[in-house]
């Protein structure tokens, strides 16, 4: 098992479903969709970012704008998984904020500035993110609930959704997927 992954593949979904009483076992069958293990070929242009530095995010967001993110992020946090159910531990908003404070928006694997919404359709729906995932927000865990860790926040570090989807594609500088690793200033916001 590799314990960076967040999530099962599918050989361990189908080995922890086998343990099941056989109608939960075809219920979570048919109900999961474990990710792949490779990232998706994505090589679209990625639009100008939404945050230039973590000086720009302050400025350009309200403290209730990103409380609500963190809340958000907590519901995510907290929320039961597949293989490894309810969290004994319930990570708070305001820890989630100081993590990414103490990061200054920064992603623990691979420096991108990452407080961008994952972008969404007018329907409300997750759209394509591949083009700006190293810009994207997310907490992640050192080791995943379904390897034994836990919601404390030393085990807790913000991450862009690109490194903390792909663990093999965290590099330290990297600047694919829409990455921003420094105060550029001829980079334009949008």
């Amino acid at each position: 098992m590799d314990r960076d992954r967040e999530a099962p593949n599918l050989a361990e979904l189908l080995s922890f479903a086998a343990a099941l009483p056989t109608g939960r076992a075809e219920q979570l069958i048919v109900s999961a969709h474990p990710a792949p293990l490779e990232p998706p070929n994505d090589d679209a242009e990625p639009p100008a970012p939404t945050f230039i530095s973590w000086d720009n995010y302050l400025a350009a967001t309200t403290v209730d704008h990103r409380l609500r993110w963190c809340r958000a992020k907590v519901k995510t946090a907290n929320r039961r998984r597949l293989m490894s159910g309810p969290s004994d531990r319930k990570i708070t908003a305001a820890e989630v904020w100081s993590i990414l404070e103490h990061a200054k928006g920064r992603c623990a694997h691979c420096g991108s500035l990452a407080v961008e919404l994952r972008p969404s359709g007018p329907n409300g729906r997750p759209t394509a993110w591949g083009s700006i995932g190293r810009r994207i927000g997310s907490l992640g865990h050192s080791l995943a609930r379904f390897n034994g860790g836990q919601n404390n926040p030393d085990n807790l570090c913000w991450s862009c959704l690109w490194c903390n989807t792909w663990p093999s594609e965290r590099h330290n500088g990297a600047t694919d997927h829409g990455g921003i690793q420094m105060y550029n200033p001829d980079l334009r916001s949008r």
